[in-house]
Parts: structure tokens; sequence; C-alpha cells
């Protein structure tokens, strides 16, 4: 309590120096970049390394799909796992899958229903998700998980193969204990190697800002009747603790935006405030990713200060794409 006391040093304001950051998101773009305003400083994972995440924080309840996968999620309105419905891939692959956007926000997300996914007549049978994971083949591919329960420590899960090798339908599953940890905004669960819980798959929460990875946006206006349509992009997802984002058009010249403009902007919390669309690809051989020359991104960080950013490039003095390169200046 005593902290709350403490003698506060004058806040020094920066002279309007900028920073430049870039780094290289791997061949593949097999990396996943976390980066931090306030120190210009980056740390990496690699974002395939888990499949599903459970937010973390007391009160969180939130369980979501790595849509950076080829991966997809379908409710089976089944309840007990040797129900004939529960195992039949042929009629599971016939559900539409959930969407999954990309904001980031629990209620909207592809499992969003699970606390109330139940048998009505007897509450203790929790409804099946059939996750599909496109890339593997045989018994491993089709995954099980039902979501029975979460606190302030633990979600509480059953997750099951539907066959076993020798192609038996797994009619019983243990349940789980997947733990929170309050230093950080999710706990991440791998379904490889017998299915475990990825420690360190992000960093501490308080210790970045937004991440450069891969995840899939919904277009609606490509396909007829708007049906929407999943596309994996490389973009940007900002952290769900206390990041805010604006965006500003070519409204207001880089230059001119200082901490008397932070008012008039409308600030998000969803994770793809950001996104990807930041820049765009010259199709064909050999064709170099081109940068929206008065884009603006108003970032309050997980300390509360106000920074500007533009993307200067996205490709390397040789011509090779997944070099995010961004200008940033701290106006708050």
């Amino acid at each position: 309590m005593s902290s709350c006391f403490k003698k506060e040093e004058p806040l020094v304001l920066p002279t309007g120096s900028s920073d430049i950051a870039t780094f290289n998101l791997g061949q593949g773009y097999e990396k996943e970049v976390y980066f931090d305003l306030s120190t210009n400083s980056f740390q990496e994972r690699r974002w395939a390394d888990w499949d599903i995440r459970f937010e973390s924080g007391k009160d969180g309840w939130g369980v979501f799909i790595n849509t950076g996968k080829n991966m997809s999620v379908r409710k089976v309105n089944e309840f007990q796992l040797f129900e004939d419905e529960a195992s039949d891939t042929n009629k599971i692959k016939e559900i539409p899958e959930l969407l999954e956007p990309p904001e980031g926000k629990a209620a909207t997300s592809a499992m969003n229903e699970w606390q109330s996914y139940k048998r009505v007549q007897v509450s203790t049978f929790y409804g099946i998700y059939v996750i599909e994971l496109k890339w593997i083949a045989g018994h491993k591919r089709f995954k099980r998980l039902q979501i029975q329960a979460v606190n302030d420590s633990f979600y509480y899960v059953r997750i099951t193969d539907i066959y076993d090798q020798n192609n038996q339908v797994i009619g019983t599953g243990e349940t789980l204990e997947i733990p929170k940890d309050d230093r950080q905004n999710y706990t991440y669960y791998s379904f490889g190697n017998g299915g475990h819980v990825v420690n360190n798959a992000e960093p501490d929460k308080h210790t970045w800002d937004f991440v450069f990875t891969r995840y899939t946006h919904i277009f609606y206006n490509v396909l007829p009747n708007n049906a929407p349509f999943n596309y994996i992009v490389s973009g940007v997802l900002s952290n769900t603790n206390k990041v805010e984002v604006a965006k500003d058009s070519a409204v207001t010249p880089f230059d001119e935006i200082n901490a008397g403009s932070i008012s008039k902007y409308t600030f998000s919390t969803n994770r793809n405030a950001i996104g990807y669309d930041w820049k765009s690809h010259a199709l064909g051989p050999g064709g170099a990713y081109t940068i929206a020359p008065k884009l603006t991104y108003i970032i309050r960080d997980t300390d509360g200060a106000y920074y500007k950013l533009r993307f200067l490039d996205y490709n390397n003095s040789l011509g090779q794409s997944g070099y995010p390169k961004f200008e940033f200046i701290r106006i708050k």
C-alpha cells in the first residue's frame, strides 16, 4: 500500500525524435513477434506451437482456436462420447464450421456458447465440439472437446480423439484441469504429443503491446450472398491487457499528430484493430508488398502511454517479404 503514496517524479515527455523498428518473421513466417513500445524491444515465439487457448484472467471464460492453422470447430449437438453421431465423421463434416472472428472477444468466439451448451434434462452432460486438424491424416485428425466448468484458477475440460489407433471409437475421457496464469492473457494447449499445456507460449502480459502473427480474417463481400470466407493473413494483433488502438486514415498527417490530437479519436480494444491491411501485395511473380503511406495508428500501451505509429515497409533490402519496419513516437 505504501507504493500508492510514493512521491511522483516529474513526467518528461519525448522531444519528438522517432524510433525505427524492424525484424524478420522467418522464411515461412513461422515466427510470431511480440513488441513492446516503451522499451523498443521484441520477443519471439512460434504461432504453430498451440491449438486452443483459454482466457487466463480470474474472471476469464473465453476459449479460442488457433486460426493461423488450417483447423475448424463444429458444434455437433451431442452430449456423450459414445453416441453414434459424436463419432460419425461424414455427418460431422456436413455441419457448418463455426466462425472465429479476429476481434478476440469471448462473446463472439466459435465456442462462445459453451457454458449453456448442455443437455437440458441432465445438466451434467456437456455439449461436444469437434475440432478438425486439417493438416493431419488418420485417427488424430479429429479432436472432441467438452468444456465442463471454469473458476478463478482452472478450466475443467475433456479432450479425446474420435478413434484410437485401431480405429475403435473412444467413448470416455479423463477430465483435465487447465490452469490459469494471471501473468498471461491466455493458457495455451496443444493436441500434439498426447496433449499438453504449452508453457511460455506468450510473454508476460505486461511486457508487450502487440504481436505480429498469423490469423484468419473473415471476408463477407467476396462470395455469393455475402457468405463468410475465411482467409489466413499475416498481421498484427493487440495485447488484450489494457491496449487500445485508434486509426487515422490520412485525416491528420503523421507529423502533426500529438497529445492534443488524442481526444478526437475513437479507440478500439479489438485484437485486430491494427490488423493486416496496412500492407497490400502486388500479385504476380516477384510481387512485393506496398505500405499504405498515410495510415497512422495511435496506440495506448499497457502502461497507459500513447504512441503514434506508421509502417514503412514489409520487405528487406533484397525485396524479401516478412520484414516489417515501422516508425513510432511517444506523444503522451
